[in-house]
């Protein structure tokens, strides 16, 4: 057998002395440096830590600058096998030099130099530090730019520090390790939900801590700059005025003020009036250091953009662009205008490493979508008009006609969903301002005693909404309660944190790559203080067809576009789905004599008529009888590399596969609480929801035998089926015991059959009938002889239940 030191000893008993030796400060040592998020799940009271990945050591020249990283092996080991874990460490981190070591021999490879030795010893951090400024390309300036200290200000609830994670760490320093080259556009591409605005704080941290020291008497300059006012908002009040305080920050709204540091704008504030009035020409060409451009693909990528005017005013200025999703078309082109990215980081990398929640897909058709609508002959609408003959299908839906009684089947079968936690917030998209509107009366009206404690339960947020500001900030605040439900139309696709975000409800096509991925990452945040680790989407049309897109989860690279003048925001209109869509919902065109017409915008409304009246634009249908015609939960397999969708059912009987080599051994573990426990809750780490597994009308089938159905295609049976197989294999032995205990055998049979073992197991069994109509627990036990305890007796009473003969 092996034997030697645990890696901990062997760390502690040679590898530190030996990093002391060369000159490494304790605090320039960061054992256990995290590379991907712990998160703990808890299922049935058994916790378990989630994203054990861990460097051994991470080597920093300054605190929050690595340099090198240290893999440790037990002294039986070999060096050798460190060096490939050690070598993806420090890839991941951005660091020229990776050791391993079992504490006699140490490994070095320089990933710069792409040479391995055996070496005496560490390098010292001056040398390490050499190795980084030359695999970075930095001088004497460009170093010192990034030794500057993170800052530190912003903390948990707890009080603890909110330390950049590994990769917001590299983003920093690739974008600082750009400017420090002379590079005057940079590009960073984060997924949604990764944290680009506290990166870009950090970036400022830094640039403004270097620029006191080489120009101590001249003020460093932001500029932080986005379409949207929710955009520039909540990075100035999250993240900006936590770390520096409001004095150096100004919100621009009306005349020009040059006494601050740190601007915030919209691309409208700046660019409002006439040529010569427009205020961002109030600020001199050379007026910000840095401009950074949150969302870079909106907006000023376009070629021909009047928002570009103030990217080229402040050309002088190094111009960071943020986005998760650039774009690539014929006028708007983000690499063209800002470079190929310096840094990516993606939704599926974030998913892998714990920092983003895994997401489902529930995949419902209905009868509308999947046959398509046809009026009757001569049928009139609402308001009287003749409907065009023609079967209608789901990208005419909302645009073309209403379809009230469809819009009021997505109600019900949203409340449904939500009955399981009245209190998870959902977004609805739908087609336009009107359509949300009628979404949102729908769930009123299909949620009666929930509004009626809560009249803001369901409300719409759209840029035409006058109490859109208000209820924008509560719906994105987790700390309140209200509203839970919004129905939107784009105001919310992009650019909105809503940390606690359960549901993204796609009840209109999504035609833009781009917008899905945006609308995708509206549910990617984790908020484990409200139990959030995953999210669903539900999608009503097929937009989820965007999965498939090979590309789905990586970014564009660089090609030629071609030069045919399009129509520059025609990428921004959503023209009701890809016609190539393979959705299973998609049917024949309608035909003529109508024309299918754009959507109102987000800010429009319909031009009134002659008496003053709004004039109905849509054919409006109040009858009709739809119903749900298929549904399907799906879950994205990342074993590819890509985030690529599967059926629930199969994922599900793969991890119940990993759980147990056959239905007998999971049969097994669920006989005893303690291992059944584990199960659930690697199940539920799995974001495996029982109750989406069961059949429906069957609500008397234990979950194990769910499962096993699942995994093994074992038939389930009931759990009333199951207590007469058990009375009936041990009919004997309950006729031997006493009456007392034949009784209260019978009473925890009788309990698991009509509310399943949860019940039997819980402390509070024996105070409720008709256990305790036999007596207190203490005189239940002492009629029970031979030293049995009731503890033991639901111990049996599981172990009958859950015996082989039930599997078989």
């Amino acid at each position: 057998m092996l034997q030697g030191p645990p890696e901990r000893d062997t760390c502690r008993d040679v590898i530190l002395p030996a990093l002391a030796k060369v000159g490494w400060a304790d605090e320039l040592i960061r054992p256990e440096y995290p590379v991907t998020a712990m998160r703990v799940v808890s299922g049935s009271g058994v916790e378990r830590e989630l994203g054990a990945g861990r460097v051994d050591y991470v080597l920093e020249v300054v605190s929050g600058l690595p340099v090198a990283v240290v893999e440790a092996k037990r002294a039986y080991r070999s060096a050798a096998d460190g060096v490939q874990q050690a070598v993806r460490y420090a890839e991941q981190l951005d660091v020229p030099i990776a050791y391993a070591s079992n504490g006699k021999e140490i490994i070095e490879r320089d990933l710069l130099a792409g040479t391995e030795r055996v070496v005496d010893s560490f390098m010292t951090p001056a040398e390490a530090w050499s190795r980084y400024a030359s695999a970075h390309g930095l001088d004497k300036d460009g170093a010192e730019l990034l030794q500057q200290p993170f800052n530190r200000i912003k903390r948990t609830a707890s009080g603890d520090v909110i330390e950049p994670r590994w990769y917001q760490t590299v983003a920093v320093h690739r974008v600082l390790s750009a400017i420090a080259r002379g590079e005057r556009r940079i590009l960073l591409l984060m997924a949604t939900g990764t944290g680009k605005t506290f990166t870009a704080m950090q970036l400022v941290q830094k640039l403004r801590a270097h620029a006191r020291i080489v120009n101590p008497g001249r003020n460093h300059r932001v500029l932080y700059l986005a379409d949207r006012d929710a955009l520039v908002e909540q990075p100035r009040r999250k993240d900006f005025t936590v770390a520096f305080g409001a004095d150096p920050l100004w919100r621009v709204a009306g005349g020009a003020n040059r006494s601050r540091e740190i601007y915030f704008a919209t691309y409208q504030a700046l660019a409002g009036g006439d040529d010569e009035g427009k205020l961002f020409r109030d600020y001199p060409s050379d007026f910000f250091d840095v401009v950074i451009v949150d969302e870079c693909h909106r907006g000023s990528a376009a070629e021909n953009s009047s928002w570009r005017q103030i990217l080229e005013h402040f050309d002088s200025a190094v111009q960071v662009g943020l986005t998760a999703t650039p774009k690539q078309g014929d006028t708007v082109d983000t690499f063209r205008y800002f470079g190929e990215p310096v840094f990516t980081y993606s939704l599926r990398q974030g998913i892998e490493d714990g920092f983003l929640a895994p997401y489902r897909v529930r995949r419902v058709l209905l009868s509308p979508d999947t046959e398509g609508w046809e009026p009757d002959p001569g049928q009139l609408d609402r308001f009287g008009r003749e409907i065009p003959e023609g079967r209608y299908s789901t990208r005419d839906f909302e645009r073309v006609v209403r379809l009230l009684m469809r819009t009021d089947l997505v109600a019900s079968f949203l409340s449904r969903i939500l009955r399981r936690d009245p209190t998870a917030r959902m977004i609805i998209f739908c087609v336009d301002q009107q359509h949300a509107d009628d979404m949102r009366r729908a769930m009123v009206n299909a949620n009666p005693t929930l509004v009626a404690a809560d009249p803001e339960w369901v409300v719409r947020i759209v840029g035409a909404e006058g109490e859109k500001v208000r209820l924008l900030e509560a719906f994105s605040d987790p700390e309140r309660t209200s509203p839970v439900v919004a129905t939107t139309s784009r105001l919310l696709s992009t650019g909105v944190d809503i940390e606690d975000l359960k549901y993204v409800v796609l009840f209109r096509p999504v035609g833009s790559a781009v917008e899905f991925k945006q609308i995708i990452g509206r549910g990617t945040r984790l908020y484990p203080d409200k139990g959030k680790a995953s999210f669903e989407i539900v999608d009503f049309v097929g937009a989820t067809s965007h999965f498939a897109d090979p590309d789905f989860d990586g970014f564009p690279s660089w090609v030629v576009d071609n030069t045919e003048d399009d129509d520059p925001g025609a990428e921004d209109e959503d023209t009701g789905g890809d016609p190539t869509d393979p959705s299973p919902s998609t049917v024949a065109d309608p035909a003529p004599p109508f024309t299918v017409t754009d959507p109102v915008g987000e800010d429009e409304v319909s031009p009134p008529d002659g008496a003053g009246h709004q004039r109905p634009e849509k054919l409006t249908v109040d009858d009709g009888h739809f119903f749900v015609v298929a549904e399907a939960v799906q879950v994205p397999d990342t074993s590819t590399g890509k985030l690529v969708l599967t059926e629930y059912g199969e994922y599900v009987a793969g991890r119940v596969r990993q759980l147990a080599s056959g239905p007998h051994a999971l049969a097994d573990r669920w006989a005893r609480q303690p291992s059944r426990q584990e199960v659930l809750a690697e199940l539920k780490a799995a974001d495996i929801d029982l109750s989406d597994l069961s059949p429906t009308g069957e609500d008397g089938v234990d979950p194990l035998d769910v499962l096993m159905q699942v995994a093994w295609n074992v038939p389930a049976r009931t759990r009333a089926e199951r207590v007469r197989r058990a009375r009936e294999a041990h009919h004997v032995d309950m006729e031997a015991r006493s009456e007392t205990a034949r009784a209260v055998l019978n009473a925890l049979l009788d309990r698991y059959a009509v509310h399943g073992v949860d019940e039997i197991t819980s402390p509070e069994v024996v105070r409720l009938p008709p256990i305790s109509d036999l007596g207190s627990p203490r005189d239940i036990v002492s009629t029970l002889g031979g030293g049995v305890t009731l503890g033991s007796v639901i111990n049996e009473v599981q172990e009958w239940i859950y015996s082989d003969k039930s599997v078989s």
